[in-house]
């Protein structure tokens, strides 16, 4: 337990089961305080992810809850100890950049104030990634999880300062990604990365949290405050939902610890089970208005394999509302799915993002644009279109210059660096795209019309060609040496797809999306395809500890519940090597089930055919 003391008032559990309104509840429970007189500055709302505060945010506003200046008292838990310290700025992409460069390099030159690539004003902290940072990763990974798993460790139970910490945890953990990990290596790259933060007053995502806990640090008080997604967060997490609980009235902890998987990140779900509460201030909310009946069954199914909790237990409204049942298959090919089109509403969801790449090139093959998690620093994760956004900003460009009107400059520039060179008069376009050559009024917001563009600006192709005639776009996703595996073949694969996929849908929006379970937590489509190979992850499953089976299980759980009608079980073609056990169970089963319904057809039929035969007088002379 983490407080002996609990002055506040009351303390609240909301349980709620995948597509059982959790969000809803909470806005109607921020609804009925406004209502009663609450200011909204007296209340707090806490969500996991910046995603899931963008939700909550947009929909106090829509509901006319909170003013859009309001709704910013809906916070990450990042954001809200940032606020609670000041000072600082934060270690962000730009920042990290600057550090990588300057690793291995003497300190004395780190100072990072003449850096014109710095940008201070992002307050977004750098997230680290195995894909681009490669070993730093790893380090920065260790000193992560021993962090958050630990938590502020006031009372020095696992080392004197913060490094004896990490060296305890680092020796203690198993994890096979750390086996060339040497700890002089970790030791001098904590020390860097403390040495380049603290010299250039620098913070990063797990100081705000730690610098939050000092004892000089002082929280508001609070009338309400609601944490969302509250099984997800780490021991570190929650010794400052446990700060901020000490100065409030009534604080509400929303959650489902069937669907905690972020253990690989630190997360401890067993704190939320453990948290202390009433009985009687235990809210469940009993019905799934997402599920139907089939899948409701195998959920539920996969649920009840976990060890360890709280037992929240939901009906199936569609079942017995509209006896709606959905449906459950196995594909081994992704064209055995039907329907499957522009305005579909479909996730590709597996275990691990390597499993993800036969449903890009399947979704490639057919010429529809998909969302995904995109790996550019820029975007930090959040889902973009595999029809990149430049591309098509410049249509947008071409189709408004088409329509006989006018676009700024720089939109120009742009469509000027996706041209074809046959476009450009008097091979201009390399001028044109260098500001040192080129005319300055074209690099400002000012508007030009086609035909200024033609007579002045060398643009020499006629209003009446389509875009994928006059454009040649470029991609980083070309198969190379590095990149084996890239999804285009090369340029001209490339802008073919970017042709089908507008010759098919021109308003080029999408609902299909392909995404680590993880990634669509939270989210429900249509359709469903779940991949049965579960990776390297089966190893965790397989080990015999309760903990990681039951993480396991729950990301199972996940996958199947985002889906509101039909689920597809999805087969690689081939020996596939690591099957998670309880989908390959079940299409086992299946194939008993279709095999057996095929055995009674044939019998069936011979019978028929029989009585046929007999009750026709058709037997031979001989057999009569």
């Amino acid at each position: 337990m983490i407080d002996k003391y609990y002055p506040y008032q009351q303390r609240y559990k909301i349980l709620g089961g995948p597509g059982c309104g959790k969000t809803t509840k909470i806005l109607n429970i921020l609804a009925n305080y406004i209502k009663g007189g609450l200011k909204p500055e007296q209340a707090l709302l806490i969500g996991f992810a910046r995603a899931t505060v963008k939700t909550l945010q947009d929909r106090v506003v829509e509901q006319k809850l909170l003013t859009e200046k309001e709704s910013e008292s809906i916070t990450t838990i990042h954001k809200f100890c940032k606020d609670r310290i000041g000072g600082g700025d934060v270690f962000n992409t730009d920042a990290k950049k600057s550090f990588k460069k300057k690793y291995m390099t003497d300190p004395d030159k780190w100072v990072m104030l003449d850096d014109e690539e710095y940008d201070s004003e992002d307050e977004i902290a750098a997230l680290w990634s195995e894909n681009q940072d490669k070993k730093l990763f790893i380090y920065y990974d260790i000193i992560n999880k021993a962090l958050h798993e630990y938590g502020y460790d006031k009372n020095k139970k696992y080392g004197k300062d913060e490094l004896d910490k990490i060296l305890n945890w680092f020796g203690e953990s198993e994890n096979h990604k750390y086996k060339n990990v040497h700890t002089e290596q970790l030791i001098y790259f904590y020390n860097c990365l403390k040495n380049f933060k603290s010299q250039n007053g620098m913070i990063d995502f797990d100081d705000m949290l730690i610098k939050a806990l000092y004892p000089t640090v002082e929280f508001p008080k609070y009338e309400v405050v609601l944490v969302d997604e509250a099984q997800d967060l780490s021991k570190l997490e929650w010794e400052v939902i446990s700060k901020i609980a000490r100065k409030t009235r009534d604080l509400y902890l929303v959650g489902d610890d069937d669907q905690a998987i972020y253990g690989w990140k630190g997360s401890n779900v067993r704190i939320f089970q453990k948290w202390p509460c009433r009985k009687e201030n235990v809210t469940r909310l009993e019905r799934t208005h997402r599920l139907p009946g089939k899948i409701y069954d195998f959920a539920i199914s996969i649920r009840d394999q976990i060890k360890t909790r709280l037992g929240n237990e939901f009906f199936c409204k569609k079942r017995i509302e509209t006896e709606e049942e959905g449906s459950i298959d196995y594909v081994y090919g992704l064209d055995e799915i039907e329907n499957i089109g522009p305005e579909s509403e479909v996730i590709f969801c597996a275990r691990a993002k390597n499993l993800c790449r036969p449903y890009a090139f399947f979704l490639k093959h057919k010429g529809l644009a998909f969302l995904e998690k995109s790996q550019s620093l820029d975007e930090r994760g959040k889902f973009t279109s595999s029809f990149p956004d430049n591309c098509r900003k410049v249509i947008e460009s071409w189709n408004t210059l088409q329509e006989g009107g006018s676009i700024k400059g720089k939109h120009y520039i742009n469509m000027v660096k996706n041209i074809k060179k046959e476009f450009i008069s008097d091979r201009k376009k390399t001028a044109l795209t260098n500001r040192d050559t080129s005319f300055q009024e074209l690099y400002s917001d000012e508007l030009f019309s086609y035909e200024e563009l033609k007579e002045k600006y060398y643009l020499n192709c006629s209003k009446e060609k389509i875009w994928h005639e006059i454009f040649w776009f470029d991609t980083q996703r070309v198969i190379s040496h590095k990149k084996p595996k890239a999804l285009f073949e090369d340029r001209t694969d490339f802008n073919d797809y970017l042709k089908r996929c507008w010759e098919k849908n021109p308003t080029l929006e999408t609902k299909i999306i392909v995404s680590t379970i993880h990634g669509v937590k939270g989210m429900e489509a249509d359709k469903v395809v779940i991949g049965v190979e579960w990776g390297y992850s089966l190893d965790a499953y397989l080990l015999g500890d309760d903990r990681k089976e039951d993480e396991e299980l729950r990301v199972c759980y996940v996958g199947v519940t985002r889906c509101k009608n039909n689920l597809y079980l999805f087969e690689i073609p081939g020996e596939y090597k690591k099957p998670f056990p309880l989908l390959q169970d079940y299409i086992k089963s299946t194939k008993k089930e279709k095999e057996s319904k095929v055995d009674n057809n044939f019998y069936k039929l011979i019978e028929q055919m029989q009585r046929e035969v007999y009750e026709n007088n058709l037997l031979p002379e001989h057999e009569k």
